[in-house]
């Protein structure tokens, strides 16, 4: 119970502190005001979400001459409101101005491509107005309105039939404006049909024929008001309804009391509008003039989102301006979605702190997924998804592809990242994507970031390592999506744009979990059947990397273990026994020396001088049949092949520190009798924790034949545990589960005697006396012919050696300070 109750106060503690000053941190802007809960609620409104519309026009012609087309665009008012816009016209001038109560855009010139693209992003608001019975039609007006009155050929007035029809649909009283309206409304609303009708269409027609698209029935209503002395007009616009169409749409605004105000009688809206109508034009114009004969063609495309207004829109409260981080980037030319995953990628990066250092959720890459989420939202999540998904696919092909050919590391990675770049080059030009979709940097860098995930998954597969690419590959997939929710959430952008102040509780966070030592939510899992017993405190990983390896190790002496060569001069300066070294290759000038030294050798084991976890590593022996060399398991290395291998290691790609590394050369050391029936398939090794320069724990590494005759327990070897006093051996786990016999041969792990134990004890208390790491492991091989030999030095040793001795060693280890 006191192990639960320790490990629920771990990982609740460090959120009871964040709760806290994220507390202080919203209150202190209200603490003071008079009336704290009106500031609040003031502040949760602009924090609601509101819905705002992405609207699009792509224009297309067909001529590579001069060229002129010219539309209406949205233009402010107290209906809608354009927060970001992007117009693509390359090679054309153009010429924006406001005529009357209009936004007109013409391009004209050369063009450099046959396409005219425009988007905006649209805050819309649905109006209604309530016109009193009470208000009469005035028989003069103060402004200057005769415009809205004129009769036109299009909207003629005083025309017999229009006079007629009005005589028959009059109200009793032809002086309220509100029967008037009516009246017209009804009339045109309900018994002229509504059928669509291409081009344009004239009131007469429509009250003739009795049917007629938009424009007839708002140019019929026009007739009437007129008639009547009132002022009107036609609105053209568009009805985003989120398809892809090139239908426009047209209603009228009538004049009462200085309000204009709108009525659509083709989809019955009385003084009236949705939010989701777009207003273009104020008057009887066409949508779109251009040059004659170039084949025009235009489509719209719309959608809507949620957002914050406090994202887009300068916030006020009690009379005091608000800061706002989003327009403040706005204002320096950063597009709304580029400004908020800017200030949201610092929380995205607390979560993958959070993820990895207190869940302990293993990814690809570390922020890897945090720019895949930031790409999904340009593209949106499952189409970017299936999209990055097939990027994957294709660098993991095309690494396997490759591979087979032996090409060095940094040169496959090229040339994987150009065929994905050729790859979506082609995709951009011959599949029809609209080009409202905003690639950008951010949607187009994380496919570089795939190819270098691609081959950590190659790597990993060619290792058969499928439980860790599948823990990985869920771990990726768990943080893209919860990085996507970060992005996403309107309360989160809303927050940060109006306290950019919580940049600074982010770093506090991220400071707290750098230095939190406690048990990861993973771990507790994996050392479950420790975590019951109360004699068997664990060691986790974040005690072993702050507590142990951060603070009692020397980053000089961490060095000097990291680099074999060095090591085994430490070692042979204290007379330690080690394996000699029959060959080293410092560059890639000294690869074909290298290789003749080692063809005269007729088995050896090749290593990369900074690997770890057997990363690298080759037992190799000359292949009898054939030429060239052939591993334990059987695989053949030709000389070009080994020389490649050899090539990969100096380019560091199995180096600790990702730097450029070294090559040597081993004798193949000889399996003491004593191991030789439990490892015919490789060389079994001996691990010893050495705190302080004392002995801590042992146990023996079992190669298999999935680990691939490496001694390393996360590629599949066993673990024997050895009583460190007698050197006896007590009982054997494989990935965690007790074993009795080897899963490869069926021999009984009982049967197994260290011998030389007491020079192996004195071995290992030598190897800290040469490098003095507070916290270290040594790897100790037993050579039928030498003994017992040290094969590296280790500063940053795992910790699965406490489920191979079924017990926790953070005791034994904080009392050997």
């Amino acid at each position: 119970m006191q192990v639960f109750k320790k490990t629920f106060n771990l990982l609740v503690r460090p959120y009871i502190i964040l709760l806290l000053i994220l507390l202080m941190l919203f209150i202190s802007p209200w603490i003071n005001k008079d009336r704290p809960l009106d500031y609040l609620q003031q502040v949760i409104t602009n924090l609601e979400p509101e819905t705002i519309y992405k609207y699009s026009l792509t224009m297309e012609f067909n001529s590579e001459d001069y060229v002129k087309v010219s539309t209406y665009l949205p233009m402010e008012d107290a209906r809608q409101e354009n927060l970001e816009e992007v117009i693509s016209a390359k090679g054309l001038e153009i010429e924006d101005r406001i005529i009357k109560d209009s936004r007109f855009i013409k391009f004209y010139g050369k063009s450099l491509t046959q396409q005219i693209y425009y988007s905006a992003l649209l805050s819309l608001r649905a109006v209604e107005y309530d016109i009193s019975s009470e208000i009469k039609i005035p028989r003069y007006y103060e402004n200057d309105l005769s415009n809205y009155l004129d009769s036109t050929d299009v909207i003629p007035v005083n025309h017999p039939e229009i006079i007629a029809q009005w005589n028959k649909i009059k109200p009793s009283n032809e002086r309220n404006m509100l029967q008037v309206l009516n009246a017209i409304y009804n009339y045109t609303y309900n018994d002229i049909e509504t059928l669509p009708f291409k081009g344009l269409t004239d009131s007469l027609t429509a009250l003739r024929l009795g049917v007629a698209s938009c424009n007839g029935k708002s140019r019929l209503f026009l007739s009437l008001a007129r008639l009547n002395n009132i002022p009107t007009r036609l609105v053209g616009g568009v009805i985003l309804n989120g398809k892809k169409k090139k239908t426009s749409h047209q209603w009228v605004e009538v004049f009462i009391q200085d309000t204009w105000v709108p009525f659509d009688v083709t989809n019955g809206h009385f003084a009236s509008l949705p939010e989701k109508y777009v207003g273009l034009y104020r008057g009887d114009y066409y949508l779109f003039k251009h040059t004659p004969n170039i084949k025009f063609d235009y489509y719209f495309t719309s959608s809507r989102k949620t957002i914050a207004p406090a994202v887009y829109r300068d916030i006020v409260i009690n009379n005091e301006l608000l800061p706002n981080a989003s327009q403040m980037l706005q204002d320096l030319g950063i597009p709304i979605k580029a400004s908020l995953i800017f200030l949201l990628f610092p929380l995205s990066t607390l979560l993958i702190a959070f993820l990895r250092n207190i869940v302990g959720l293993k990814t690809f890459s570390i922020f890897m997924p945090m720019l895949v989420a930031a790409a999904l939202m340009y593209t949106g999540f499952w189409a970017g998804l299936i999209g990055l998904s097939f990027v994957l696919a294709l660098a993991v092909v095309s690494h396997h592809i490759l591979g087979k050919f032996h090409i060095l590391k940094i040169p496959r990675l090229a040339a994987v990242v150009t065929i994905i770049s050729i790859t979506v080059l082609y995709g951009i030009v011959f599949v029809e994507i609209p080009m409202g979709v905003e690639i950008g940097i951010l949607a187009l860098f994380p496919v570089i970031i795939l190819s270098f995930t691609a081959d950590n998954i190659h790597e990993m597969s060619s290792e058969s390592d499928w439980r860790g690419l599948l823990h990985s590959g869920i771990g990726t997939l768990v943080s893209i999506v919860l990085c996507y929710v970060i992005f996403n959430s309107i309360l989160l952008q809303g927050l940060f744009s109006l306290y950019p102040e919580l940049l600074f509780v982010i770093l506090l966070a991220l400071l707290y979990i750098g230095s939190w030592s406690g048990m990861r939510v993973i771990e507790t899992f994996r050392f479950w059947s420790l975590l019951g017993r109360l004699d068997s405190r664990v060691l986790a990983m974040n005690d072993r990397n702050i507590n142990l390896v951060n603070k009692r190790n020397d980053k000089n002496l961490m060095k000097l273990a990291i680099d074999k060569l060095q090591t085994k001069k430490a070692l042979e300066a204290k007379n330690i026994p080690h394996p000699k070294t029959l060959a080293r290759c410092r560059n890639h000038a000294e690869i074909e020396p290298f290789l003749k030294v080692i063809e005269k050798h007729n088995e050896f084991v090749l290593k990369p001088n900074k690997g770890s976890g057997g990363g690298g590593i080759l037992i190799l022996e000359k292949d009898p049949s054939n030429e060239g060399f052939i591993t334990k398991s059987g695989r053949h290395y030709s000389v070009d092949n080994l020389r490649k291998h050899i090539g990969e290691i100096l380019y560091g790609h199995f180096a600790q520190d990702g730097e450029e590394d070294e090559v040597f050369v081993e004798p193949l050391i000889k399996q003491h009798h004593s191991l030789a029936k439990f490892a015919p398939l490789g060389l079994c090794d001996i691990r010893v924790i050495i705190v302080n320069g004392q002995l801590i724990s042992a146990m023996l590494r079992v190669p298999t034949a999935s680990s691939d005759g490496k001694a390393n327990l996360h590629q599949g070897s066993i673990g024997v545990a050895i009583n460190m006093d007698t050197g006896k051996v007590e009982r054997a786990s494989l990935k965690g589960i007790e074993i009795t016999h080897h899963p490869d041969l069926n021999v009984e792990f009982k049967d197994i005697k260290i011998p030389f134990w007491e020079q192996i004890r004195e071995i290992a208390k030598n190897c800290y006396i040469a490098i003095p790491l507070g916290f270290m492991g040594t790897d100790i091989c037993l050579d039928e012919d030498f003994g017992p030999l040290v094969l590296e030095v280790n500063g940053r040793p795992g910790l699965e050696i406490q489920n191979v001795q079924d017990y926790g060693m953070k005791v034994p280890i904080y009392e050997a300070f």
